[in-house]
């Protein structure tokens, strides 16, 4: 127990960090999504192997306990005020808001609709800011592929980003 508590001290905040972006900064869900993370941690660490780190292993986990979270929400529910990005401290604070936060729902729509491995790619690197190494791990393919899947994945974003909204990053 005291090792596993390690676990969750040394990982927590990683993987909070993690499920934060992921839930569009909704404090209150990625906090839940973090406790149902290392839970089943707790319950499957018997089964970890080892054939990745386990930072990566416990990434992992969080991704899927955030899938699940997605499946089981209504779709008619509307997201809390507090999943937005905080404004960038300009004068025209709240106008940078509404304007990051529309390009950052836009960007994440246009990666889900990528192929699998790249959408994969893009939110590993993007929000977890894993090596392509542990990403390469993580989906089975090279590492190679994984830099590849990334480049086209961000060239990709750009173009639909500029050409279907007029945003260029």
């Amino acid at each position: 127990m005291e090792d596993f508590d390690a676990i969750f001290r040394g990982y927590y905040s990683r993987i909070y960090g993690f499920l934060l972006k992921m839930c569009d900064y909704n404090m209150e869900l990625a906090e839940e999504l973090a406790q149902e993370t290392f839970f089943q941690a707790y319950l499957s660490i018997g089964s970890f192997r080892g054939g990745c780190q386990l930072g990566t292993w416990l990434i992992q986990i969080a991704k899927n306990r955030f899938y699940m979270s997605l499946r089981r929400r209504k779709p008619e529910q509307a997201p809390p005020e507090d999943t937005y990005p905080p404004a960038n401290g300009s004068e025209n604070g709240m106008e940078d808001k509404v304007i990051q936060c529309e390009l950052f729902l836009r960007a994440r729509q246009i990666i889900d609709g990528m192929s699998p491995n790249m959408s994969e790619v893009m939110l590993y690197r993007i929000y977890s800011d894993l090596p392509y190494a542990q990403i390469a791990a993580l989906l089975k393919i090279s590492e190679g592929s994984a830099k590849v899947l990334f480049h086209r994945g961000k060239e990709l974003l750009r173009k639909k980003l500029k050409e279907e909204y007029g945003y260029e990053i």
